[in-house]
């Protein structure tokens, strides 16, 4: 058990120097790490449905530029795990998932801070053209960021039987609250997600979309593939315009 919590704890700090270090390979998304931390714990099937549910919740939350959102890398390694190990499926991940995400996104805040000290004594090195000593500080975030490894390793650790008990001694009108939450939680994510990206221009074929799914119950693909064909037509239209 403490050699599969550690390969956990691996991953929960490998997603937060993804974006840094392995050039933003989305390794923080709960779709990639559910069905990884699901394989540790030799149940990908779990893995693979706590993960998807965890990405429609968090589908609207990136990071842009200098901003910390949440810590979704994180809080979906660590939700994954306990809902697993705890046998709470996807419902009680969800609900696990945000408190963790915002307690991640402090670490993440203070490892900012004190990387402002890092880049400080990186741009001194340069200035002494000693180069060997900026790759030093250049890799010494890496340290920084052990925290959020370790708070995955003590949750995980301590938390899969704690989970569990808590779980057990839960009335079932809250348990019934948490499914529902975890069918609301993934419609705020995308909501989210629409809201930023979203135009006047854009909303007719959105809801063109939405009908033809939710009423004509047209499969997702034929939908992505007649949305291919009406970009096609609109482009050649534009291109005509333009050569009038």
């Amino acid at each position: 058990m403490i050699i599969q919590n550690i390969l956990i704890a691996l991953v929960g700090y490998i997603t937060t120097i993804d974006e840094r270090y392995f050039g933003a390979s989305m390794m923080n998304r709960p779709i990639i790490v559910g069905p990884i931390v699901g394989l540790i714990l030799g149940n990908l099937h779990d893995g693979i449905l706590i993960g998807a549910a965890l990405e429609a919740m968090f589908i609207g939350i990136v990071t842009i530029g200098a901003a910390l959102p949440p810590d979704v890398g994180v809080a979906g390694t660590i939700a994954t795990a306990l809902a697993i190990q705890s046998g709470s499926g996807a419902s009680v991940a969800v609900a696990l998932a945000m408190p963790f995400a915002v307690l991640a996104q402090g670490l993440n805040m203070l490892a900012f801070t004190l990387n402002s000290f890092t880049i400080a004594q990186g741009r001194k090195a340069i200035k002494e053209e000693n180069l060997k000593k900026f790759q030093e500080w250049h890799f010494f975030p890496l340290i920084l960021r052990l925290p959020a490894g370790i708070l995955t390793f003590i949750v995980v650790q301590l938390g899969a039987t704690a989970t569990k008990g808590l779980v057990d001694i839960m009335p079932e009108q809250l348990m019934t609250g948490f499914s529902v939450a975890s069918g609301l939680l993934p419609a705020v994510g995308f909501a989210m997600l629409i809201q930023g990206m979203i135009s006047k221009k854009l909303a007719p074929y959105f809801f063109i979309g939405y009908m033809l799914t939710a009423y004509l119950k047209m499969p997702v693909i034929g939908v992505a593939v007649g949305a291919v064909l009406i970009a096609l037509l609109v482009l050649n239209r534009n291109k005509k315009g333009l050569q009038a």
